[in-house]
C-alpha cells in the first residue's frame, strides 16, 4: 500500500528523520535483547520465506523503507526491512551477505523470520501494527530458510546439529548451532553472550561474554587451527573452516588441549626464556588451552593450581608461589617470567614431567 503522507515517530529512540519514497522514519537505537543487538524499529519474520505471507512482508517493507529492499541510506540500517549489521549478523544474515541491502528480498524476509521467532512483532513496534504482522502470518521459525524450508529445530539434543556442516568458512546459523552443541547450550542458531560465555569457559579464554582476539585465539588452539591473528573468528573464513571441520568430526573437544602436555613440554631448550613454547608447556600442566599466550583465565588457573590469590595477575606471590612448586629458590622476582633462574627451573620442572 503507497504511502502518501509522512507518519509520525514509530521507534524508540529520539533522532533526526530519514526520508524512504515518501514515508518519514526516524533513526533507531539499538537494544540489546537476548545477546544480539536487535534495532528498534526493525521489523522480523518467522518460518521460510515461501511459507511466510509474503503481502505482509511487502506491508512492513513498504511502511519501514518505502518497499525498497536494496536501500542503503547510510543511517546504519538496510535493506526492505531496516536490519542493524549487528542484527543480520547475529542472525545468520552473513551467509547470504554482509549487509541486507546486499541480499535478495527472500534472504531478507528468512532472516527476518528468525528475528520474529525471537522477538515477536513488538521488535517493531509501529510498522508491525499498520502492516498487521504477527507471529502466524509472518511465519516465525528460528531455522527459516529463503528456500523455503526449516534447517531444523532449536532443542539440545536435535540431530539437525550433528548433520555434516558444509565446509564453506561461513558461519552461518548451522555452524552456530553445531557449536551450541559442543559447548553444551541450547541449540537455537543465534550466539547469545551467554554462549559466547560458555564457549570461553570451555576452551579457557576470560568469560566476558565478547568475542574478540583471545577468545579467537583459544578457540584456534582448541581445534588445531592456525592462529592468524583474526579478532573474531566468526569473521575469518580459515577458522571457521577448521571449526567446521574440527564440528563434523564428532570429537568432543576439550577445554585443554592435549591433555597429557607431553608434545608441549617435551625438550624444552633449558635456556631462561619465557616464550611461546615454554608458555604451551605451563598451559599444558595447568589444564588450558595451549596457544602459547597466557591470558588473565590462564593467570588465574596457574594460581589456583601453586595455591596463589587467583586475580588473574602476576606479582610476587605467584612468582613465590610457582617457585615453590617448581623447586625454583626464592629471590625476591615480580614476575616470574622476567626471572631467568626460575624459568630455567620451570623448564626443567617441565622438561622432567
Amino acid at each position: 500500500m503507497a504511502i502518501t503522507a509522512p507518519r509520525t515517530n514509530t521507534h524508540r529512540a529520539e533522532g533526526g528523520a530519514v526520508l524512504f519514497r515518501g514515508a518519514r522514519v526516524f533513526s533507531k537505537l539499538a537494544a540489546v535483547t537476548g545477546g544480539a543487538l536487535v534495532a528498534a524499529g526493525l521489523s522480523v519474520a518467522g518460518t521460510t520465506a515461501a511459507q511466510a505471507d509474503g503481502t505482509v512482508w511487502d506491508r512492513v517493507a513498504q511502511c519501514e523503507s518505502g518497499g525498497d529492499w536494496s536501500i542503503n541510506t547510510g543511517n546504519g540500517y538496510y535493506g526492505g526491512l531496516q536490519f542493524s549489521k549487528s542484527t543480520w549478523r547475529a542472525f545468520g544474515g552473513t551467509e547470504y551477505a554482509s549487509t541486507a541491502d546486499k541480499a535478495s528480498k527472500a534472504e531478507q524476509i528468512a532472516v527476518a523470520q528468525r528475528t520474529l521467532a525471537q522477538q515477536g512483532p513488538g521488535a517493531w513496534p509501529v510498522c508491525s501494527k499498520r502492516a498487521g504482522l504477527t507471529k502466524e502470518n509472518g511465519g516465525a521459525d528460528r531455522n527459516a530458510q529463503p528456500g523455503g524450508s526449516s534447517s531444523g529445530g532449536s532443542s539440545s539434543g536435535g540431530s539437525s546439529s550433528s548433520a555434516k556442516l558444509a565446509v564453506d568458512g561461513k558461519f552461518g546459523p548451522a555452524s552456530t548451532r553445531a557449536l551450541q552443541k559442543w559447548v553444551g547450550v541450547s541449540q537455537d542458531g543465534s550466539l547469545s553472550r551467554s554462549d559466547i560465555r560458555a564457549l570461553q569457559s570451555k576452551i579457557g579464554a576470560d568469560a566476558d561474554g565478547k568475542i574478540g582476539p583471545e577468545t579467537t585465539r583459544k578457540l584456534q588452539a582448541a581445534i588445531g587451527a592456525p592462529q592468524n591473528g583474526a579478532r573474531d573468528f566468526r569473521t575469518s573464513s580459515s577458522t571457521v573452516k577448521a571449526l567446521q571441520t574440527f564440528l563434523n568430526t564428532g570429537q568432543k573437544g576439550s577445554s585443554t588441549g592435549s591433555s597429557g602436555g607431553s608434545s608441549s613440554s617435551a625438550d624444552l631448550a633449558v635456556d631462561g626464556k619465557f616464550g611461546p613454547r615454554t608458555t604451551r608447556a605451563v598451559q599444558a600442566w595447568i589444564g588450558v588451552s595451549q596457544d602459547g599466550s597466557l591470558s588473565r583465565s590462564d593467570v588465574r588457573a596457574l594460581q589456583s593450581k601453586v595455591g596463589a590469590g587467583v586475580d588473574g595477575k602476576i606479582g610476587p606471590e605467584t612468582t613465590r608461589k610457582v617457585q615453590d612448586a617448581v623447586g625454583a629458590h626464592r629471590n625476591g622476582a615480580r614476575d616470574f617470567r622476567d626471572d631467568s633462574a626460575t624459568v630455567k627451573q620451570l623448564q626443567r620442572y617441565l622438561n622432567a614431567r
